[in-house]
């Protein structure tokens, strides 16, 4: 773990905490100690997940209810954590949503969606997030982004482009943070089973894919490397290739 400040566990702040990957993500951290400020648009599944992280998490943690495509309330999110906490000590976005269609299928609409939830709600969360953790010279992101921000795949054009973002977002945040002791890491996993395959058309070989607790335990590897090491990006999925 980052060193604590005095008084309290490290905090990480995770959105998309009400389910999937950024559930599997906030019990791992609570494993490791980590104190738990959990976004999600939903306060019951946020209270889920909480119960889930066990009992010294339910004490500490706190639950912000709010949409990551709102930067008014993620601002509020920010000034609630800086008063209790002081600021983050990690940041994952892991908050998103995804549509399959051919792009002539794809309406503006849901094109937006995609891109304002996976895109433009991680730059809203860092933007907030960031000062507070540069005026205390430390802190760690890592936003999770996807195979699909590496390839194409036929149908995820909203998807692929909105991760291809996202990966340029890194890659010029990661300059823009060198020397102020704030690092990041880009967690890109492939087709992994959680929900978000509930209601996708086609079919789909579930157990096949990487199980959510791996790309958890892959923040683990990440955490623990030497203060001296940068790992800038982590890779991983199925075993058998991409689905």
């Amino acid at each position: 773990m980052l060193p604590a400040m005095s008084g309290h566990a490290d905090v990480a702040v995770v959105s998309g905490a009400g389910s999937g990957l950024g559930r599997e993500i906030a019990l791992e951290l609570a494993r490791h100690g980590y104190a738990l400020a959990l976004l999600g648009r939903r306060q019951a599944p946020l209270e889920e997940t909480l119960e889930l992280a066990g009992p010294a998490a339910r004490e500490n943690g706190m639950l912000l209810p709010c949409d990551v495509r709102d930067a008014v309330a993620l601002e509020r999110c920010a000034e609630e954590i800086r008063s209790r906490w002081g600021g983050a000590d990690l940041v994952v976005p892991a908050a998103g949503v995804v549509s399959i269609a051919p792009v002539e299928e794809t309406s503006p609409d849901d094109f937006e969606a995609i891109l304002d939830t996976n895109l433009t709600g991680v730059f809203l969360l860092i933007r907030a997030l960031l000062p507070a953790m540069k005026a205390r010279g430390r802190g760690w992101i890592i936003p999770l982004l996807s195979a699909a921000a590496k390839r194409g795949f036929p149908g995820w054009s909203a998807y692929c482009a909105s991760k291809w973002g996202l990966a340029g977002l890194v890659a010029a945040l990661r300059e823009e943070l060198k020397g102020t002791g704030v690092r990041i890491t880009a967690l890109y996993p492939g087709a992994t089973d959680t929900p978000i395959w509930d209601h996708l058309p086609g079919e789909w070989n579930r157990a096949s894919m990487v199980p959510p607790r791996e790309v958890a335990r892959a923040l683990s590897y990440i955490l623990g490397t030497d203060p001296a090491a940068l790992v800038e990006e982590v890779h991983l999925g199925p075993a058998g290739g991409a689905l």
